[in-house]
């Protein structure tokens, strides 16, 4: 059955399709603990090619699965259906303006940094993977990092899109005009007779279910946004029109050291009144060496907060934090060139890779709530909830992240080869998920839902808001082959 489907897929113009073993079970696998074969994988060459693979997918009843750098956490880019890698061809550039650029889905994040760099401008979403992912699957996942704090998740900065939906049909999107699929998606959300945004967290970041609330804003529609965080599960993004800003001339970063997490977290209100566009934590297991000096008991947190600004005054800002804080806090370091700010964060993202590495034998760092996100008012509250809980199952934790947003990338140490592992990881996460829940937050804040988190879904938004989550699907997938798995079930 798989020969004549490629051998037809063939025929009309595709050539770069391969189904031998080899391919097949290098893309059955990313960055999760996930493994799914897939019947075949593409390497499209523009979008009429992503328009034929949908096309013939759509006739067949064959899921289409999208995939960048294959960074996700949690199996978004994994299916038993068609992958289409945008790596290899569709990976360029189109256009940069003055305050927007023009990509398709595979371009490199870091390659797409430096050339803006040579005008002056950026994007300030930087995951931790930006060597790395693509703008497709920051898209896809709706992603953030560190200077999410100042500037917002991606979703802030999309334009518009270009697309191809489930059966073939070209899309588009942007606040001045957008195609039928996406007026009779309008059509349904302004029929719904509540305040859809009631469901919503109150939290300054979110990637699960679908980003309805992000769709109307500041008396403006967005219906471009509704793609942003889907995972591809509502129609594959051939090119993308986003905002780009001018790189701040002044940067300021400051390290400090608190005697434990909880001092830390008590002092995020402080720090955030001092309007600060980073502010990082680091934790347990994700300290290197040369921070630790001084910590006799192993207990002591580091703090990233930078700042940015155009002019003198943002030193006068960052004395008044650093003498408000001095007395929270020990300042490590004060760094206001760009040399030493990048030395900086690059030794935070080795310390990133060392925590997630963190282990020993088959006891590893396990997800399913390592991107939960509350208001940061109520960090704290929600820190000791956390650490009681492990403490009930006596398991070590590897913990940092994105204090400022209330977004803490906990990861219980686990045995993985354990027959108990997977209902304890279940166990933990019903608890965790129930309590963010309760207090209006968000079970991802940047990494997404993917195949292990989307049966939480209805805990977050309750019944209702899942219900319409499957009419949007149904609206732009009526045969639910985009991505099967994401976003719903």
């Amino acid at each position: 059955m798989t020969d004549r489907y490629i051998s037809e897929l063939r025929k009309t113009g595709l050539s770069d399709i391969f189904d031998d073993d080899w391919t097949r079970i290098i893309y059955s696998v990313d960055a999760s603990h996930c493994t799914i074969k897939p019947l075949a994988v593409n390497f499209p060459s523009d979008e009429y090619d992503v328009q034929k693979i949908c096309s013939y997918a759509y006739t067949h009843g064959i899921s289409v699965t999208c995939r960048g750098a294959g960074t996700g956490l949690l199996g978004q880019s994994l299916s038993n259906g068609i992958i289409l890698d945008f790596t290899q061809k569709m990976n360029r550039i189109l256009e940069i303006g003055e305050d927007y650029v023009i990509v398709q889905p595979g371009v490199v994040k870091a390659i797409l940094d430096k050339e803006l760099a040579k005008r002056g401008k950026f994007i300030p979403t930087d995951p931790a993977s930006s060597n790395y992912c693509t703008v497709g699957g920051m898209l896809s996942n709706n992603s953030s990092g560190p200077h999410g704090l100042g500037y917002g998740s991606i979703i802030t900065h999309v334009q518009g899109v270009k697309l191809v939906y489930s059966n073939g049909m070209m899309g588009f999107a942007d606040q001045k005009k957008y195609d039928e699929k996406v007026s009779k998606m309008l059509k349904f959300i302004l029929s719904i007779d509540t305040d859809i945004k009631k469901y919503y967290p109150n939290v300054s970041k979110n990637s699960s279910g679908y980003r309805l609330d992000a769709i109307f804003e500041n008396n403006r529609i967005n219906p471009q946004k509704i793609f942003v965080a889907s995972e591809g599960s509502l129609g594959i993004i051939t090119s993308s029109r986003i905002s780009i800003l001018d790189i701040p001339e002044k940067k300021s970063l400051v390290i400090l050291k608190f005697e434990n997490i909880l001092n830390a977290l008590l002092a995020v209100p402080t720090i955030l009144g001092h309007k600060p566009v980073a502010m990082e934590l680091l934790d347990r297991g994700a300290i290197l060496e040369g921070w630790k000096d001084g910590d006799s008991n192993g207990n002591s947190t580091i703090m990233f907060v930078e700042f940015h600004g155009n002019d003198n005054s943002l030193y006068d800002q960052l004395n008044k934090f650093e003498d408000k804080l001095q007395k929270k806090a020990k300042i490590l370091e004060s760094s206001h060139d760009q040399n030493s700010i990048d030395r900086a964060w690059n030794e935070r993202k080795n310390s990133l890779n060392n925590a997630i590495k963190k282990g020993i034998g088959s006891r590893k760092p396990g997800g399913i709530i390592e991107d939960t996100v509350v208001h940061p008012d109520i960090l704290y509250n929600y820190v000791i909830f956390l650490l009681k809980i492990l403490d009930t199952y006596k398991l070590d934790y590897v913990v940092y992240g994105h204090a400022g947003n209330g977004n803490l990338h906990l990861r219980p140490i686990i045995d993985i080869n354990s027959e108990y592992s997977k209902s304890l990881m279940s166990s933990i996460a019903f608890k965790v998920f129930s309590y963010i829940g309760k207090v209006h937050g968000s079970i991802s804040g940047e990494h997404g839902d993917g195949l292990l988190r989307t049966k939480y879904i209805p805990m977050m938004y309750g019944s209702t808001m899942y219900d319409i989550f499957k009419q949007i699907k149904l609206i732009f997938d009526d045969k639910k082959i985009m991505n099967p798995g994401k976003k719903i079930i």
